[in-house]
């Protein structure tokens, strides 16, 4: 008969100075009435403390332990284990949890981890207390200590038996039927809210007020900046303002109303909160960074390396995000996992959190068939609530201080529906996402999360229970893929098929493994295509390769870049001295196309003024460009315009008339100019509109009529009328560099 072995080790703190000697400063009557006992619990000058991890190690009693000859205490009654779950697609899932019941017994303290000062001891330790009593008085902060369970069989090693990894949670008892208990859960653990947040509540606040002009402002206590906040940085004000700012001691130099939000009056008091920003980042390092940084896993517990491998392989998507507020880890890690649709677990036996992007299950895995399964075990459940016929992914967050889950926070919407599947149904099935990591332009990322959530639950997949032995053919691994062969799988013929399905719990008994599956199911995503960057709402002064980097890895020779102006839509521009959209800078070898059909369009020049009668009137100022590229791009276009802005109208100066000039066309349109009639019948220049110029202002003296120049049509120069008008924008400068597909409506100046 085999005779199994269950043993439990725990990693506790252990000073490894003596007490008043060396470093340790301890005086004996002075820092505490007798030695300590080496625990954090018990050290009266915790500074000194120098922590050497003593490991003990507890075994269940069996009658054949001695024989193991492994050193242990035999108490362990029970150990319970309730195994984690890996969400596919969707979370964190649910910890692993391991609970161990020990008796309590009388105990000498004679043994390394326990008491160094034992001869000093005025009393009997063994005619004092108990051993869990004692042990809990000495050691309470064994949280999110190392703990492992280590099972075998009799004529093993401990290096040949297996070993899980855990992390202390909780202490339970001595109880008065002398029972005590430790309670272990795996390292995600420490990504829960209750103890994870992300960014880390700052504690300073404003020392004065400040209005909606101050450009400084101090914080309080004193001291607090260089305890908490960097040289530079992001803060959010009394949750209702962002600003960038460096700082000097405790005060900071603001920029105000960044991000979608507006400068505003704060109150001394007011709380400042550092923000997170992540910017165009792998979700592996975004991950990591959480995890490690704010969620206080050991980075040796992350293979970072690996997790990037899976994520540039099958991924190939960067996030950028603000978080502005103190956020579960554990939330947004969810968020992640969701949106980039793969799977996080932790891998107890190599001590290691995995990371896997979803994927199709290869052909050549393992099958659980017949010969593998225990006879009977194998049972099958469907899930019809997880089926989804329409995702409606919100991304382009507008203000990071609002609701994450308010979809009046969102500038897009990216909704996909499988009408086949609701009328096979009979009735929708809807999910909503909300994305703070998807930015604007991001359309195509947010389609591909639809995708992936419709391939996978557009039919609700199923979930497998079953048995197989230890020792056996396969040796089942958690999070991996195999393929399940039995009598009750069968396709529309009655034939037997193999399924592909992920295992998503997996229960190691001492005689066997309680296997839980996932059907995956699962659409194919052509990494290798074109990556799409979508402008599908007006926008500014667009840099698209900026953009572009926003949401992929840096271009390579021979990759395809498609930025898409969608029908309807217009990138346009503020200032006459920037191109609505600049192509920015790409890879020799890459094949940028430029599909548009929409309007890429400059701002309009203002028109001339007249200031006053010792000023003269002035030219109209100039239109701003629509285009500009210095790398080669194919233009593509399905009714779509290119339009530099009109030129601002020329102002007049007649007699002692002064006479403001129209604005041009453009997105944004230019201003009238400033206007001064002393006599007669008057009427004002007016602003330019996205498709025409604004009139010039005119006046009636004398019987005579004079104006000012009107401002010109898109890719039009302003007319001049005393002051010559503004030159048209340039509808494309660096035309030597595109080639066309289509030819698009173009209004305007093209330059080299």
């Amino acid at each position: 008969m085999t005779k199994a072995l269950t043993f439990v080790e725990i990693d506790i703190p252990y000073c490894a100075l003596s007490y008043g000697v060396g470093a340790c400063p301890a005086v004996l009557g002075v820092d505490s009435d007798m030695k300590c006992f080496n625990s954090p619990a018990t050290c009266p000058v915790r500074p000194s403390f120098v922590d050497a991890p003593v490991t003990l190690r507890f075994a269940v009693n069996t009658a054949y332990l001695a024989e193991s000859g492994i050193d242990a205490i035999g108490c362990i009654e029970d150990v319970s284990f309730t195994p984690g779950t890996v969400s596919l697609g969707k979370d964190l899932g649910t910890r692993a949890s391991l609970r161990i019941t020990m008796s309590d017994f009388p105990w000498g303290d004679a043994a390394p981890g326990f008491d160094k000062y034992l001869a000093e001891r005025p009393y009997d330790p063994f005619k004092v207390g108990t051993f869990w009593g004692k042990f809990r008085a000495r050691q309470p902060y064994l949280r999110s200590r190392p703990l492992r369970i280590i099972q075998g069989i009799l004529g093993q090693t401990l290096a040949d038996m297996e070993t899980r990894h855990f992390l202390v949670e909780s202490l339970d008892g001595p109880t008065k039927d002398n029972r005590f208990s430790i309670i272990a859960k795996d390292a995600l653990k420490l990504a829960d809210g209750d103890r994870a947040q992300a960014p880390v509540m700052s504690r300073g606040f404003l020392f004065v007020d400040i209005d909606e002009e101050a450009t400084s402002a101090q914080i309080t206590p004193a001291g607090i900046g260089d305890i908490e906040y960097p040289a530079t940085g992001i803060v959010a004000i009394g949750g209702s303002e962002i600003c960038s700012f460096t700082r000097t001691g405790d005060m900071l130099t603001l920029v105000r109303g960044q991000f979608n939000t507006e400068a505003a009056s704060h109150s001394a008091g007011d709380r400042v909160q550092i923000c997170i920003r992540y910017l165009s980042q792998d979700p592996a390092d975004i991950l990591a960074d959480l995890l490690i940084n704010y969620a206080g896993v050991p980075a040796d517990y992350i293979p970072l390396t690996a997790w990037k491998t899976e994520t540039t392989s099958f991924l190939r998507n960067l996030y950028t995000a603000l978080i502005a507020e103190p956020t579960s880890v554990s939330t947004l890690a969810a968020e992640l996992v969701e949106q980039g649709a793969f799977a996080v677990w932790w891998d107890d036996i190599n001590k290691l959190i995995k990371l896997q992007v979803l994927r199709q299950i290869g052909t050549d895995v393992a099958l659980f068939s017949d010969d593998v399964v225990m006879q009977g075990s194998l049972t099958a459940t469907d899930q019809p609530d997880r089926r989804i016929s329409q995702v409606w992914t919100y991304f382009a967050q507008i203000n990071a201080l609002k609701k994450v889950d308010d979809a009046d926070n969102y500038r897009s919407c990216s909704a996909t529906v499988d009408l086949q599947a609701e009328g096979d149904y009979g009735s929708p099935a809807i999910k909503k996402i909300y994305s703070r990591w998807i930015g604007e332009g991001g359309r195509a990322v947010a389609n591909r999360v639809n995708d992936i959530q419709i391939g996978r639950f557009g039919q609700p997949p199923r979930k497998f229970k079953l048995d197989t032995m230890r020792g056996g053919r396969i040796t089942p691994i958690l999070g991996a893929g195999y393929k399940i062969n039995a009598r009750t799988i069968q396709d529309a013929t009655g034939a037997r098929i193999d399924l592909p399905a992920q295992i998503t719990k997996l229960d190691p008994k001492p005689d066997r493994f309680g296997v839980e599956l996932e059907e995956f199911r699962f659409t194919f995503l052509d990494l290798d295509g074109p990556r799409a960057v979508i402008f599908d709402l007006d926008t500014y002064n667009i840099n698209a390769r900026s953009i572009y980097d926003q949401f992929y890895p840096a271009p390579e020779e021979g990759d395809e870049v498609k930025l898409i102006v969608e029908e309807g839509v217009t990138v346009g521009s503020r200032s006459t001295d920037m191109p609505a959209m600049n192509i920015g800078d790409w890879p020799v070898g890459v094949i940028v196309r430029l599909i548009i059909r929409g309007r890429i369009q400059g701002r309009g020049g203002d028109g001339g003024n007249y200031r006053g009668s010792s000023i003269l009137a002035e030219p109209g100022k100039d239109g701003g460009d629509a285009l500009l590229t210095r790398s080669p791009i194919v233009i593509e276009s399905d009714g779509g315009e290119i339009f530099g802005g009109g030129g601002g109208g020329g102002g007049n100066n007649v007699f002692i008339q002064g006479l403001g000039g129209g604005g041009g066309a453009g997105f944004n349109p230019g201003e009238a100019g400033a206007q001064q009639s002393r006599f007669g019948d008057t009427t004002y220049p007016q602003a330019g509109k996205r498709d025409a110029g604004g009139a010039g202002g005119t006046a009636t003296f004398g019987g005579g009529l004079s104006s000012a120049g009107a401002g010109g049509g898109p890719g039009l120069p302003g007319e001049a009328s005393g002051k010559s008008g503004g030159a048209a924008g340039t509808a494309i400068d660096g035309i030597s560099f595109v080639t066309f597909d289509d030819v698009p409506d173009i209004r305007g100046p093209q330059i080299n």
